[in-house]
C-alpha cells in the first residue's frame, strides 16, 4: 500500500514482512486457467437458486484467501465474505469518509451486521478468523498498556502524589463484547477513530437493551449508526462527548431467535432496517478435514487488516475525505433515481432506503481494500467500486426480505393453539395428505387428536403449508 501520510511506500517490509506474496499469481496474461475464477464459477453454479455472497467484489488476492479458507476450513462463503467486509470497516473507522455531495454530505464506513445460521454452522469460527488480525493488534496494545501502567505506578511510588504530573495510561480498544452503555462511550472516547461491538451471540446484546436505563439503547445505536454526536452526563463521574462517532456492530444469531430482533418496536423504529443480515442458502453440517490453510494467505490477510488500521492522519479526530470520480457519481445517482418507489410492504421501502445509504459505505470500503492490495494511494472512488457496492446492495436486500418473512412466520406461529403447534412440529418438511392424516389424527386416549376434515382445513393455511403436487405438501415454517 501507499502511506497516505507521507507518500512513502509502506509494505510489510516496513511493518512485518511482505504484503500479498501470492502463491497463485494471476496467470490470465499467460494464457493459463485461473483457478480462483474456476472456483467462483463453480460456487455460483452450485448456488444458482440461492443468494451467494458476491466475492468477485474483492481483488483477486482476497478472493484467493476466501476460497482457500472455504475449501480447507469449510466455512460458508457468505460468512467469510461478509466477515472480511466487516473487519475492514472496523479497521478503517473514520480515517476516511466519502464525499457524496459538496454541501457536507459525507459517509463513514461503519456497518451493523448480523450473521444468521443454525448451531454448528461455523458462525463463530468464521468471524474469529476474519477478526483475528484486529485481535492481534489489541493484544499488542494491551501489552503496551500494561508496561505503561507499571511505569506510571512506579513514578507515583517514587514521588509525592502532588508533584507527579504524568497522566494515567489509557487502554485503547478496537473491539468490545461485554460492556455498559457508559463503557461503550468511554472506550470510544479513548479510540475516537472507531469502535466495534463484537458479540458472539447478538441475542444477548439485544436482551441488554433497557437493562441499564429506561430510555432504551436502541435509540442510542440509531444515533451511532448515523454518526450523530453523543454525550453522556453522569453526576458520579466525568461527562463524555463523541462529536463524530464511528461505531460498527458484528455478531451471530440463530434462525430460531430472529423474531427477537423485531421486538420492542425495533421493527418499526428503523433499527431492523440498519442491520445487514448474512443468511447463507446452503445448509450442511461442518465436516472436519486435515488439510492445512496456506500460511502465506493468512499472512496476506493479516497484512491487509493491519495496513487498513494504519490508514489516515495521525489525528484520530481528522478524516481524509474522498470524492466519487465523475463517471462513478453519475452512474450511482442514475441507479438511485431509477430504484422502485412503490412497495407492497412498508418494510421493503425502509430496507431499500437504508441499503441505498449502505451502498456509499460499501463503495468506500471496497476502494480502500483495492488500493491497499494494489499498493496505490486513493484519490477518488471508482465506478468499479460503485458497481461492486450495488452487488452488495442486491445481496443484503434479498437477505433482509428473507429475514422479515421468517420473522412474520415465527410471529404467526406464536398465534397458533398448542394443538396446532404440536401437529406442525411433528409433520416432516414434506409429506403426503395420507402421511399428514396419520400424524395429525393419531389416537390419544383412544380418540383421534383431530378429525380428517379438521386436518384438511388446516392444510389450507398458506402461511403454514405449500402445496407442491397433487396430495403433497411442504411445511413452510
Amino acid at each position: 500500500m501507499i502511506d497516505i501520510k507521507n507518500n512513502a511506500p509502506s509494505t510489510l517490509e516496513s511493518r512485518k514482512g511482505k504484503i500479498f506474496d501470492l502463491p497463485n499469481k494471476d496467470i490470465e496474461n499467460l494464457g493459463c486457467i485461473d483457478i480462483v475464477a474456476l472456483e467462483i464459477d463453480f460456487l455460483k453454479l452450485k448456488e444458482i437458486k440461492g443468494n451467494l455472497f458476491p466475492i468477485d467484489i474483492y481483488p483477486k488476492a482476497i478472493q484467493e484467501i476466501i476460497i482457500e479458507i472455504h475449501n480447507k476450513q469449510v466455512f460458508p462463503i457468505d460468512y467469510l465474505g461478509s466477515g472480511i467486509l466487516s473487519a475492514a470497516s472496523a479497521s478503517i473507522g473514520k480515517s476516511y469518509k466519502l464525499e457524496v455531495k459538496k454541501n457536507g454530505w459525507e459517509e463513514k464506513v461503519n456497518l451493523f451486521m448480523v450473521i444468521v445460521g443454525k448451531p454448528g454452522d461455523a458462525k463463530s469460527q468464521a468471524l474469529k478468523f476474519c477478526f483475528n488480525p484486529i485481535q492481534i493488534k489489541e493484544n499488542q496494545l494491551f501489552t503496551e498498556y500494561e508496561n505503561q501502567l507499571i511505569e506510571y505506578e512506579k513514578g507515583i511510588s517514587e514521588s509525592s502524589e502532588t508533584k507527579f504530573k504524568e497522566k494515567k495510561p489509557i487502554l485503547k480498544r478496537y473491539l468490545l463484547s461485554d460492556f455498559t452503555p457508559e463503557a461503550l462511550i468511554l472506550h470510544h472516547s479513548n479510540n475516537k477513530r472507531s469502535l466495534c461491538v463484537f458479540v458472539d451471540e447478538l441475542n444477548g446484546w439485544l436482551k441488554n437493551f433497557n437493562r441499564y436505563n429506561s430510555s432504551g439503547e436502541a435509540e442510542t445505536y440509531l444515533s451511532l449508526w448515523s454518526g450523530t454526536p453523543i454525550t453522556t452526563d453522569r453526576a458520579s463521574g466525568k461527562s463524555h462527548r463523541l462529536s463524530d462517532p464511528c461505531l460498527s456492530v458484528i455478531g451471530s444469531t440463530q434462525i430460531s431467535v430472529l423474531k427477537d430482533f423485531g421486538k420492542d418496536g425495533r421493527s418499526t423504529n428503523g433499527f431492523m432496517d440498519r442491520l445487514l443480515f448474512v443468511y447463507p442458502n446452503e445448509e450442511k453440517i461442518l465436516r472436519w478435514n486435515i488439510e492445512t490453510v496456506n500460511k502465506v494467505l493468512i499472512d496476506n490477510y493479516t497484512a491487509l487488516i493491519h495496513n487498513l488500521l494504519e490508514l489516515g492522519n495521525e489525528d484520530p479526530n481528522e478524516s481524509i475525505v474522498i470524492p466519487l470520480e465523475t463517471e462513478a457519481k453519475e452512474f450511482l445517482f442514475r441507479w438511485q433515481n431509477n430504484r422502485p418507489d412503490k412497495f407492497f410492504f412498508d418494510y421493503e421501502r425502509s430496507i431499500e432506503i437504508k441499503l441505498q445509504q449502505y451502498v456509499l459505505r460499501f463503495a468506500l470500503i471496497l476502494e480502500l481494500i483495492q488500493s491497499t492490495v494494489a499498493n496505490k494511494s486513493i484519490i477518488t472512488v471508482s465506478i468499479q467500486s460503485v458497481r461492486s457496492a450495488i452487488k452488495l446492495f442486491d445481496y443484503f436486500y434479498h437477505n433482509a426480505v428473507q429475514v422479515r418473512t421468517e420473522i412474520m412466520r415465527k410471529n404467526y406461529f406464536e398465534t397458533l393453539t398448542e394443538g396446532q403447534k404440536s401437529i406442525l412440529n411433528e409433520l416432516p418438511k414434506t409429506f403426503t395428505t395420507a402421511e399428514g392424516i396419520k400424524i395429525a389424527c393419531k389416537l390419544i386416549d383412544r380418540k383421534p387428536r383431530i378429525s380428517e376434515r379438521q386436518f384438511k382445513t388446516y392444510l389450507k393455511d398458506l402461511k403454514l403449508f405449500k402445496r407442491v403436487a397433487h396430495r403433497s405438501y411442504e411445511n413452510v415454517i
